[in-house]
């Protein structure tokens, strides 16, 4: 019997042995060897003549390597894009070592191997283990948009079945681990393109191509990236292991995300749309007087008189009044602004006259009129649009910029209107992906020149590899008001987080269709959804309603409950938030956390993208089954407590969480310090004190307190501060370290509370009762056991 079983495991070995080598002569023949006829070691890196071409790989960083492929003469680099943030790199060590199989470049955390037989070029890491494999690269002649020019192609070899692939950006497919699935890099409204890949196995893929791309991996153990333009081949290749590692590299490459004004972090009233100054007046009066905490208010489209004008409309009789009383009532406003002109005003008839116009077509496919595009690849012509802005929004008062369209909009049309036309840069389909990094930077450029004392807050539809720069937020476009729809949203974010994008949020309760208030089913969905944007980056309800309203009190008094529950719990948990913040500006964190980017190696996190941790702690469960009352949850390896009970769970298993109406399942993971601040009605209502500390023991724990002035960047210049804390589970001691650094109106005394949480103790929205400890603290380091 067992050497039956023996014989019969030989045979399948063997036949698996014989089809992979059918495997690799056919892939030989579909992409014939390109070897290796020379090389020579450079400054900065490693210069390989092929049979075909030049394969350049040159140290950015000891853990960046910037590949291209291309003819003999090095091309200059693309730095019109915009895309590239930082090109100066101090030299990073490599050496380089050769025999008569291949020739290795080897930096501190990676190495990469180049087959002379093949041109294969084999990637590892520090330990020597296999990453991938870049197995073929070329260039394919062609002609784009009346330009001769090629093609790009890259092949990568896959081989182990427990791999995941990620980021991409932002995407409608439901889809979370895009292993095996194939996905078009290119602008939509609800398609957002990033060209960053990142591997569970432990590097990403940086496309440095900002034409339409696809990452096309349906035949699961090879991966094609290619690119629709290309005067060479371009990407950087991202060493890891963790995603953290991955995104950081991407953020030195395209830019730092700035910290936004504490505001932006609480919440944001918005629907389309508000008719006039007297309705916006309401709303915020109404919101304060029924004490429902609330940042800001968004004003939606045709405010204006003409698009592309900026001046507001006979219902908005006073802007000026409108934007102080709504500063009076501690409300920061937002208002949307397109990158169309439409006939028959000065600034159609100015950008016109000075050719600033990317198309003047009915583009949009909605305005009968027809409209211009504006081209913010011009420098002028950025200028004249922030100009106008600044006039006639951002010097009355103007906080925030909604900047619709920007894909730019593509509807009435089945490609985006770059593609076939010209811009400044040259022909838009060599460029296709760029316009929201221009329009946003003409808006975040423009505002950090007029005044240093407002942070930039950009509201976007679309975004590229260096957006976050700007102080983009990007959300999820006009989707539709369902529960399929939301479900898909939860992945489109993870993948878009872990893309190297740190913010961004959805319209709660959807768009499109709207939504009927008075149907059951409709206030469940935006109960649900509303529940998953507090957790969100940026916490944003919209959406097209039937009736019109769309504040918290529109819902009922049952579902306003639950609604403005989940508000407070928002505006209690700011000291967490805005310390995260401050993480991601300072140390490339990402906030909204996919389950691989803690457990890389765990193949169910890997697999797992309809929950997520948000920042280090707390592991959010969104409900989007209509009427569900359970919801299936995966606690990854950790020991886990549920935020509204106490309960002391167990990782590495799968539990059916109660879900009621009320109830979204959270999970806080011990050793965990969770800042709790005071009830707010605004986020700088009051000092934020006290500060309620709850710890959830079972191992030790970190925390980091930041504070500043919460709006001008004075934050930049060193005007902040920071207070760590760490428990030591062993000795049940938690020791508060001494502040490091100040800023003006800094509170100097604090008063800790400090809570172990336990069983129906130190749980869910509301401050405790009963402290363990109650501590005054100074700025000096002090120890506190409870």
């Amino acid at each position: 019997m067992m050497k039956s079983k023996r014989h019969a495991i030989y045979r399948h070995l063997l036949l698996i042995g014989v089809l992979f080598s059918i495997i690799c002569t056919a892939r030989a023949q579909w992409n014939p060897p390109n070897p290796v006829t020379s090389f020579k070691q450079i400054t900065e890196g490693l210069e390989v003549h092929q049979a075909a071409g030049v394969l350049r790989i040159q140290v950015t960083a000891s853990g960046i390597l910037h590949v291209t492929y291309g003819s003999e003469s090095p091309l200059p680099e693309h730095t019109s894009d915009g895309v590239l943030a930082k090109r100066d790199w101090p030299p990073a060590q490599f050496t380089v070592e050769s025999n008569d199989k291949a020739i290795t470049l080897t930096t501190a955390q990676l190495s990469a191997v180049i087959d002379r037989s093949t041109g294969a070029l084999n990637y590892r890491d520090s330990s020597h283990k296999p990453l991938t494999t870049d197995s073929y690269r070329q260039l394919i002649s062609g002609e784009v948009n009346g330009e001769k020019t090629s093609h790009a192609e890259v092949f990568f070899a896959i081989y182990g079945s427990k791999e995941g692939l990620y980021g991409l950006g932002q995407h409608q497919a439901g889809v979370w681990n895009y292993r095996g699935e194939s996905v078009d890099i290119s602008q939509e409204n609800t398609n957002i393109a990033i060209p960053l890949l990142i591997s569970s196995n432990g590097y990403g893929i940086f496309w440095n191509n900002p034409s339409r791309s696809r990452v096309n991996n349906r035949f699961v153990h090879m991966l094609y990236l290619t690119a629709e333009v290309a005067d060479k081949i371009d990407y950087y290749f991202l060493a890891g292991p963790e995603p953290d590692q991955i995104i950081a590299h991407y953020r030195e490459l395209t830019g730092d995300a700035p910290m936004f004004g504490r505001w932006a972090y609480g919440f944001w009233q918005c629907k389309n749309k508000y008719e006039s100054q007297a309705e916006l007046e309401a709303v915020a009066t109404k919101y304060r007087a029924l004490h429902i905490p609330v940042d800001n208010i968004v004003q939606d489209w045709f405010w204006w008189v003409t698009m592309g004008e900026m001046k507001w409309n006979p219902n908005y009789p006073d802007p000026q009044k409108l934007i102080d009383d709504l500063h009076d009532k501690h409300f920061h406003l937002m208002v949307s602004i397109w990158p169309y002109f439409r006939p028959g005003s000065k600034e159609y008839e100015t950008a016109d006259k000075n050719g600033w116009f990317i198309a003047k077509t009915q583009v949009g496919g909605f305005h009968p009129l027809g409209q211009a595009l504006y081209d913010p690849t011009n420098p002028a012509a950025r200028k004249y649009y922030w100009d106008n802005a600044n006039t006639a929004l951002f010097q009355k008062g103007v906080d925030a910029w909604w900047l619709d369209t920007d894909e730019p909009e593509t509807e009435g049309r089945d490609e985006n209107i770059l593609i076939d036309h010209q811009i400044a840069l040259g022909s838009g389909v060599r460029y296709a992906n760029v316009f929201p990094n221009f329009h946003t930077a003409g808006v975040a450029d423009g505002q950090r020149s007029a005044s240093d004392k407002k942070r930039v807050f950009i509201l976007s539809r679309s975004a590229y590899a260096g957006s976050q720069r700007n102080g983009v937020t990007a959300w999820s476009g006009d989707v539709l008001s369902d529960f399929v729809t939301f479900q898909r949203q939860i992945s489109a974010g993870l993948n878009y987080a872990i893309s190297g994008m740190p913010y961004w949020t959805t319209d709660i309760g959807g768009f499109i269709s709207g939504g009927d208030l008075n149907d059951p089913k409709f206030r469940e969905l935006f109960v649900r959804w509303f529940q998953f944007g507090t957790f969100s980056p940026i916490f944003r309800v919209h959406g097209t309603r039937n009736p019109s309203e769309n504040e918290l009190w529109s819902y009922g008094p049952g579902a306003q409950k639950i609604l403005v529950n989940y508000d407070t719990l928002r505006y209690r948990l700011m000291p967490y938030i805005y310390s995260q913040a401050w993480r991601v500006t300072n140390d490339h964190y990402t906030l909204m956390r996919p389950l691989v980017m803690d457990w890389r190696t765990d193949v169910k996190a890997q697999n797992t993208g309809d929950e997520f941790m948000f920042g280090p702690s707390i592991l959010v469960n969104p409900v989007y089954q209509q009427g569900a009352a359970t919801r299936s949850v995966y606690l990854p390896k950790a020991t886990w407590y549920d935020f509204w009970t106490g309960e002391k769970l167990p990782g590495e298993q799968t539990i059916q969480a109660a879900a009621p109406l009320d109830k979204l399942p959270l999970y806080v993971r011990a050793g965990s310090i969770l800042p709790l601040g005071p009830t707010m009605e605004w986020t700088t209502e009051k000092p934020e004190d006290p500060i309620e500390l709850r710890i959830y023991p079972g191992a030790d724990g970190d925390f980091t307190l930041y504070e500043d002035e919460n709006d001008n960047y004075n934050y930049e210049k060193g005007a902040h501060a920071t207070i760590s804390f760490h428990w030591d589970d062993a000795s049940h001691m938690l020791t508060i370290g001494a502040r490091e650094g100040s800023f003006p109106g800094m509170l100097e005394k604090r008063t800790f509370r400090v809570v172990i949480v336990g069983r129906n103790h130190g749980t869910g929205i509301a401050p405790s009762s009963t402290p363990e400890k109650s501590v005054t603290y100074s700025g000096q380091k002090l120890s506190v056991t409870p």
